[in-house]
């Protein structure tokens, strides 16, 4: 069932999860500390995890990924709770410039302050 508020905060997950995606690749310290849960947890692929303050160490004021993409995204609303899913495909900023494809889910909550990202994790899809 579809309800213009869902509807809505749907759409605002999606503006949330494309505003992550850029701060991501931009090394954007101001918006992904607003964007991340002060609890959040980040998996990668290869088991690392990531907290909010490790994340922002990694990232913030850096150029870590030379792109990000994103594709065949889901964005699904439950009360204050948001689950998106989508193929992550990133090429780093590393020597050998290696890239990931990768299925991401991520679990947003609002808690009255916009989206934030709480959980993340990935697995590495198969070429």
């Amino acid at each position: 069932m579809s309800t213009p508020a869902l509807a809505a905060g749907a759409a605002s997950l999606e503006v949330a999860t494309e505003a992550l995606r850029r701060a991501l690749q931009e090394g954007d310290g101001k918006t992904l500390q607003a964007l991340l849960h002060e609890r959040m947890s980040y998996s990668h692929s290869d088991g690392r995890v990531w907290t909010k303050a490790v994340l922002l160490d990694a990232i913030a004021g850096k150029q870590r990924y030379l792109s990000v993409r994103t594709s065949a995204q889901t964005v699904e609303v439950v009360g204050t709770t948001g689950i998106v899913r989508h193929i992550y495909d990133v090429v780093n900023n590393d020597e050998k410039k290696t890239a990931g494809h990768l299925q991401v889910l991520m679990c947003w909550v609002d808690e009255g302050a916009g989206w934030q990202l709480l959980a993340r994790g990935a697995t590495t899809v198969a070429a």
